[in-house]
């Protein structure tokens, strides 16, 4: 098993959001802010190469497709050649990247992958309510729910015996996380540990984390595992960090 790295950002985002109410007081010490108080992060796109399979987990947002495909061609990868696209979830920071438009068309740019995602985070993206509206792009859903190519899961979904998908809400109803086994553990997660950060202190939480209760619950659980052999966590958002060995 081979798991590559890359970033297709940058990502400006209010410094605010992403750390909800931490206090610029704290979070300011580790980030520069622009004019518009923004913060510059990461998108940082995982690469497993599992046996027969080249699996995808998230594909930043719209306009990361070059990135993304300069990235895989270095590796000399196709776009032909990319069998699985998994996404945490559905806001437009991570799964924008596997699409493009032609025209008004919303068209995939992995035309052989198959599409994962959880049954509930699915549901949420095409009725999304007055709030979480403004984090999802309905027409990803909506081609989503009509491709023969989505696979959707409830609980966990095993890729193979390398790579598993395991439910993790909080940031979302239906957020998931994903698991490589190898050496070492290696935990993709998504935006349930957006930064280092948010992993060195399970309680800071983002603006766009829907259930805080639940998110904290999920973080112990998953920091329970981590601890138990060893590891490697990767970061979506952290542009200096991107992973931390354990």
């Amino acid at each position: 098993m081979k798991i590559h790295l890359f970033d297709v950002g940058p990502f400006l985002l209010d410094g605010g959001s992403i750390f909800g109410v931490v206090p610029k007081e704290k979070w300011g010490k580790f980030f520069t802010v622009d004019e518009q108080n923004r913060i510059k992060l990461g998108l940082n796109v995982v690469l497993i190469e599992s046996k027969d399979r080249k699996i995808l987990v998230d594909s930043g947002v719209f306009g990361s497709k070059e990135r993304l495909l300069e990235n895989l061609s270095k590796l000399k990868i196709s776009p032909e050649a990319v069998t699985d696209i998994v996404f945490t979830h559905l806001h437009y920071d991570h799964s924008g990247g596997a699409f493009d438009y032609r025209y008004d068309t919303l068209i995939p740019v992995f035309k052989n992958a198959k599409y994962y995602v959880n049954r509930i985070e699915l549901e949420n993206a095409l009725n999304p309510d007055d709030r979480t509206r403004f984090f999802y792009k309905k027409e990803i859903a909506s081609f989503l729910s009509r491709s023969g190519d989505t696979i959707l899961f409830d609980n966990s979904f095993s890729i193979n015996e390398e790579v598993e998908i395991l439910h993790a809400p909080g940031h979302t109803d239906g957020h998931s996380v994903v698991i490589a086994y190898g050496e070492r553990m290696h935990l993709i997660a998504g935006d349930m540990f957006p930064t280092l950060y948010h992993f060195e202190k399970p309680y800071f939480m983002t603006a766009f984390d829907g259930n805080l209760k639940q998110n904290l619950k999920t973080k112990k659980h998953f920091l329970n595992m981590l601890s138990k052999r060893k590891s490697r966590v990767y970061f979506y958002h952290h542009l200096e960090k991107p992973f931390l060995d354990l």
